[in-house]
């Protein structure tokens, strides 16, 4: 009696741990986001991605997209019991700054629901630091959340006639694990 005590005790943390590498693992009624980002601007690059999505990240982000890369695709998958993945991740624009003369950032902004009812925000802002610097979990959701309001179903940024050198578009399909793909290019009409 002795020793199966003392072998069920041992072997508990080993079933424990095979328990939290398969619940870590499992992704069946989880939605996700694929994201991809394609540079295929001349001359431009993006450079020191931030990110804020509540759950997990497959591949993390590429630190810079040099002219003309597709980098990896990353994938952010919501936490364990949620069903809506939703993340932001921002990049600066490196070659260009604003009316400003302050720091563009692309932020790219999504949520995926289980029933397909997805939202896709792009936009293009001037910021004096990163915008999730030094910010609370609290305070980057509160961004989250006024930049998807405020650009769901944008389109392309910027328009052509604001004087930018680059343009951006996106799509998301609507499908529970989604895919993403977010595209910065030259903005043809715009003199070089």
């Amino acid at each position: 009696m002795v020793v199966h005590a003392v072998v069920i005790r041992q072997s508990i943390p080993i079933v424990l741990t095979c328990l939290q590498f398969f619940v870590k693992k499992f992704k069946g009624f989880r939605t996700s986001a694929t994201v991809t980002i394609n540079n295929k601007h001349r001359e431009m690059k993006l450079t020191n991605p931030e990110i804020f999505s509540p759950g997990e990240i497959d591949n993390p982000l590429e630190p810079t997209i040099n002219p003309g890369e597709t980098p990896h695709s990353s994938r952010f998958y919501t936490r364990l019991g949620k069903f809506t993945s939703r993340g932001m991740i921002s990049y600066n624009v490196f070659g260009q700054v604003g009316e400003n003369e302050r720091p563009l950032y692309l932020i790219v902004t999504w949520k995926v629901k289980f029933n397909g009812d997805n939202s896709l925000g792009i936009g293009v802002y001037e910021y004096e630091d990163p915008p999730l610097k030094n910010k609370s979990v609290i305070e980057k959701y509160d961004i989250y959340k006024d930049l998807l309001k405020r650009n769901a179903d944008c389109k392309a940024w910027p328009t052509y006639d604001n004087g930018a050198f680059f343009s951006v578009g996106g799509t998301i399909d609507t499908r529970r694990d989604a895919n993403i793909i977010i595209t910065f290019d030259h903005n043809y009409r715009n003199p070089v």
